[in-house]
C-alpha cells in the first residue's frame, strides 16, 4: 500500500529527502511527522521508502526519532532534487 499526500513544491518548499529502512509505518503517519511535508511512504518487499520534504532542517533528527517510533529501522537518509510524483492510496 502506498500513503502520500501531495507535494507542495516552490523555493520556499524546503529540501527534499529519501529515508529508507525496513519495518512497517502505519497509515495515519502522514499526519504525524511534524516539518516533513508530504510525506509519501512505499513499502518495496521487505525495505520501505520514504519521500519527503524537510521544512526545517533541525527537525531532522527529530523525524529520524518519530520515523523509528512508527515502527521503521531507517538505515540511510539522502537528499533528492526531487520526489517521485505522489501516488493515489
Amino acid at each position: 500500500m502506498t500513503l502520500s499526500i501531495p507535494v507542495q513544491r516552490g523555493p520556499l518548499a524546503g529540501v527534499n529527502y529519501v529515508f529508507r529502512g525496513s519495518g512497517r509505518i502505519p497509515e495515519q503517519a502522514n499526519g504525524t511527522v511534524d516539518d516533513f511535508r508530504g510525506m509519501l511512504v512505499v513499502p518495496v518487499g521487505d525495505e520501505v521508502i520514504v519521500f519527503g520534504t524537510v521544512t526545517d532542517q533541525g527537525s531532522i533528527s527529530r523525524i529520524l526519532r518519530t520515523l523509528e517510533a512508527l515502527g521503521m529501522r531507517v538505515d540511510s537518509v539522502h537528499r533528492v532534487r526531487e520526489l517521485p510524483e505522489y501516488a493515489t492510496i
